[in-house]
């Protein structure tokens, strides 16, 4: 009896056991078809675009940085075109040299913008085309003459644009024009004049002496601008001293021959940033009245460039000391953004004072579009910020931008040089921008001798 008894036990336990063994092989089978699941939809995963993934949210964003190539995005797939169509600001672009003999587009166009702003930008004059703009003209908020402005201006003078806030006009010889619609953008804050000439003789207007100097104090809208910008080879200018009131303007850009009778001529107690270009000249430039610096003491930020031919230099006459007489007028100066070409003038190391000493409030510094021939010119630079260490003077955030055309080339970066261990102990922050990463770069965060290889 008792062997019987333990074979039936026995028997019990290894029943047990086989139905233990298979559910565990009911789970296995189980996992093995969820994990067959994973896996198939890692591989659909994996076999769609990273932008297909995108939210459309982020791909219309990515979109409006390429609006122009609107017409192609749509034929890419069913989704992109369901995103470009539903982005009113896709289609708030319009260039109406676009449209020509194209009228139905540009009405479509217009259509699919709805209620967002608009830029509108014209290169001559269509009234076709104007006839289809008009009822939209509430919603231009940037208009753009690039070219035929005499006609245009003309045929729009009677035209009130309320909400226009940015205005650029193309003049060449057609300033005169321009004073008709002094009043048809009262919500004007940004304007740039381009094609700003010298007039060999007055034109005759009803306003008498028709010289550019003459008309701009008219034609420019003062009161309401926070931007201005003038381009142009304008350089006889003659201007009486404080004429020019600006009582908003924050921002100046200055792209003529001689910049200096404007400077003389503006008072705008709230401007803060100046950006002035310098262009190629065969005269000296102005010499400032006294005082004209006093007037500029809130202008804390000032960006000084220049042409890639170069400035014009006589062994005679200094001719390119614009950029030391913009030391003295702009003496509060807290953040500098200065053309490579512009060290060797500005970085005397053989004088006591160098031109830019006047910056006695400086807290950051850019040199801009550094190229191999530059280079040598670093020396004075590197010996400025050794004098200004050495007089316990405040440390600078410095940065250093190569000329986008050497982006391509190989530069070596030996941080045991002397130029990186100078400039690191000098600076309060040192930035390398636009290098092209290598093996041997260190970029954005640290610099050294460079070299090109």
């Amino acid at each position: 009896m008792k062997d019987l008894f333990n074979a039936r036990t026995k028997l019990a336990r290894l029943e047990s056991r086989e139905l233990e063994l298979l559910q565990e092989l009911l789970d296995v089978r189980k996992a093995v078809v969820a994990q067959k699941v994973v896996i198939d939809e890692l591989i659909r995963a994996s076999s769609v675009p990273p932008v297909s993934r995108l939210p459309n949210e982020l791909l219309a964003q990515i979109f409006l940085l390429v609006r122009d190539e609107r017409e192609s995005l749509v034929c890419i797939s069913r989704r992109w075109r369901a995103v470009v169509m539903d982005v009113p600001s896709m289609w708030s672009d319009i260039n109406l040299v676009r449209y020509y003999e194209r009228r139905m587009l540009l009405v479509l166009h217009l259509e699919r913008s709805r209620q967002s702003p608009l830029t509108i930008a014209l290169s001559s004059y269509d009234q076709k085309l104007l006839d289809v703009v008009i009822p939209h003209v509430n919603r231009v908020h940037t208009l753009r003459i690039l070219g035929g402005a005499k006609e245009i201006l003309s045929e729009i003078s009677h035209i009130r644009f309320p909400s226009v806030q940015y205005l650029l006009v193309n003049l060449a010889r057609a300033h005169p024009l321009l004073l008709k619609t002094r009043s048809s953008f009262p919500a004007l804050k940004q304007l740039t004049l381009q094609g700003l000439l010298d007039l060999p003789t007055p034109l005759v207007t009803p306003l008498g002496d028709g010289t550019l100097c003459r008309f701009l104090p008219r034609i420019i809208p003062a009161e309401p601008l926070e931007e201005l910008s003038l381009e142009g080879f304008a350089a006889c200018w003659e201007f009486e001293k404080d004429s020019l009131h600006f009582p908003l303007l924050r921002r100046l850009a200055l792209d003529i021959g001689d910049p200096i009778p404007f400077l003389v001529a503006i008072v705008a107690p709230k401007l803060a940033s100046v950006c002035i270009t310098e262009k190629y000249r065969q005269e000296p430039v102005s010499r400032p009245l006294s005082g004209t610096g006093s007037k500029f003491s809130n202008v804390s930020h000032l960006a000084l460039s220049t042409y890639g031919y170069g400035m014009a230099v006589d062994e005679d006459e200094d001719i390119s000391d614009l950029p030391v007489l913009l030391c003295q007028i702009f003496c509060g100066i807290r953040h500098a953004d200065i053309h490579v070409d512009y060290v060797s003038l500005l970085f005397i190391s053989s004088r006591r004072q160098s031109p830019i000493d006047h910056w006695t409030s400086l807290e950051s510094l850019t040199i801009q579009n550094l190229t191999f021939s530059s280079l040598g010119s670093f020396n004075d630079l590197v010996d400025w910020f050794t004098k200004r260490r050495d007089l316990g003077q405040r440390k600078l955030h410095f940065k250093l931008t190569l000329e986008p055309a050497m982006a391509n080339n190989l530069v070596t970066l030996n941080t045991s040089g002397t130029v990186f261990q100078t400039l690191q102990e000098c600076c309060a922050s040192l930035v390398l921008d636009s290098f092209p990463v290598t093996p041997l770069t260190y970029p954005s965060t640290s610099a050294g001798s460079l070299s090109s290889s």
